[in-house]
């Protein structure tokens, strides 16, 4: 017996009509995801600059202060919301391998709540961190809090919120696109790439609307971006240089915050208040020999050195590259994407005292392109990210895409990428293999 066709009409018209229902709410969910980007990367900014205040203040004061709020982020991590802790990066790369009980804990609006409040109070404690990790968990669970739907739907949907986090986090629509299909939606199509793009338009939108169209990192000066012989020597060392210490400080990162049954992963595991405290305390110590320079992620007097065209002092990559390590090692929650530029135009920015010939600007940005393409093994988001981020760099692009190309593969002789050997804290080493087909 042949289907009505008054049947086959009420079938076609209930699945659109469902369909239909799933774009207006992933609308919605784009929009809720651009404002509370905005809104968290606001409250980021405040909880630096109130640190730095409470460091003028009460300068060696910061010896209780900091490992006090170091004890209390662990405390409160630990039973109150142990999925938000780590920099929200390395969940995403996990993402396929997540039992459902791990994915739906991940991504949570509760887990999203201590995103928030745990990277605020790290930040506001002199934590070498950045908001952009958390910002890409924080979308993803926006995205992931719509109701009734399939597994590989809400993956799906988180991925498309981690791309939107990156770009809003940022203010880097391009490079929020480009991350999410490099590294999370490698295997995506048409569609979905539609969707992506469209997300992070609207979302970026409304998070501009809130927090004003900005350049994260400042601006470059054109002039000083021209080509000769020189800047192929620059290109090549900053390549050399980055993948190097990009590699051992994904090494240190991996060796403070993935149980290897180490010494150290021991004594976290029965210590954790007394560890917080002791890195605490070493991140206050720092702090103060650096007089507040190893405070916060770097962006804003990063962007300084950009601007004014002005050297860094020798040692400020090592100090922000130190700060972060403690940072990770105390247990605070917070990524490093924008830390890992500032500690490569800081290590660049260093060597330029040797090369005076070429401008400083060069050094700074091929040291930014070359340390985030370092540890992350990803040099196509490296070098979109820093045209992005910095204003006027379009025209220099051909030596960051060597810089980045030439780190990434120096640093992957050493190892996989920070992020994916962060994997490890939430997953079994046996599925660890899977993440990387």
């Amino acid at each position: 017996m042949k289907p009505r066709f008054s049947n086959i009409l009420v079938i076609w018209t209930y699945r659109h009509r469902i369909q239909l229902k799933f774009y207006v709410l992933i609308f919605l969910l784009w929009i809720m995801a651009g404002v509370g980007s905005a809104l968290f990367s606001l409250s980021t900014n405040v909880a630096y600059s109130l640190c730095m205040r409470i460091f003028n203040f009460i300068g060696l004061g910061m010896l209780f202060y900091v490992p006090l709020l170091f004890v209390m982020i662990s405390y409160i991590l630990k039973n109150y919301f142990p999925y938000a802790g780590g920099s929200g990066l390395p969940q995403g790369y996990a993402l396929d391998v997540y039992e459902k009980d791990k994915l739906f804990y991940t991504y949570s609006i509760k887990t999203m709540i201590g995103k928030v409040i745990l990277t605020f109070m790290s930040i506001l404690g002199g934590a070498s961190l950045g908001r952009e990790g958390p910002t890409i968990q924080i979308c993803a669970s926006i995205f992931s809090s719509m109701k009734n739907i399939s597994a590989k739907r809400k993956k799906f949907l988180i991925r498309i919120g981690s791309g939107v986090g990156v770009a809003t986090a940022f203010n880097a629509p391009l490079g929020g696109i480009v991350f999410a299909i490099e590294e999370y939606i490698k295997h995506s199509n048409t569609k979905m790439n539609e969707i992506l793009i469209v997300g992070i338009a609207i979302a970026g939108y409304f998070a501009i609307l809130i927090s004003g169209d900005y350049s994260y990192m400042g601006r470059a000066d054109i002039t000083q971006l021209f080509y000769n012989w020189h800047v192929v020597s620059v290109s090549v060392l900053a390549g050399i240089v980055c993948g190097v210490t990009g590699a051992f400080f994904t090494w240190l990162i991996v060796y403070v915050s993935v149980d290897k049954g180490t010494a150290l992963s021991r004594f976290k595991k029965q210590h954790y208040l007394l560890c917080a405290l002791i890195f605490g305390l070493l991140i206050a110590v720092l702090g103060i020999l650096t007089k507040g320079e190893s405070f916060g992620n770097g962006a804003e007097t990063t962007a300084n050195f950009l601007n004014n065209n002005t050297e860094p002092p020798l040692f400020y990559g090592v100090n922000k590259l130190l700060g972060a390590i403690f940072s990770v090692a105390g247990g605070a929650p917070g990524g490093y994407f924008s830390t890992a530029l500032s500690i490569g135009a800081g290590i660049m920015g260093g060597i330029h005292k040797l090369m005076p010939l070429v401008p400083l600007q060069q050094f700074y940005l091929l040291g930014m392109v070359g340390f985030l393409a370092a540890i992350t093994n990803a040099p196509i988001t490296a070098v979109v990210m820093v045209i992005s981020i910095v204003a006027d760099t379009q025209h220099f692009a051909l030596p960051l895409v060597f810089t980045s190309v030439l780190a990434s593969y120096i640093s992957s002789l050493f190892g996989d990428s920070v992020y994916r050997q962060q994997t490890l804290i939430y997953i079994d080493k046996e599925k660890y293999h899977a993440i990387k087909e």
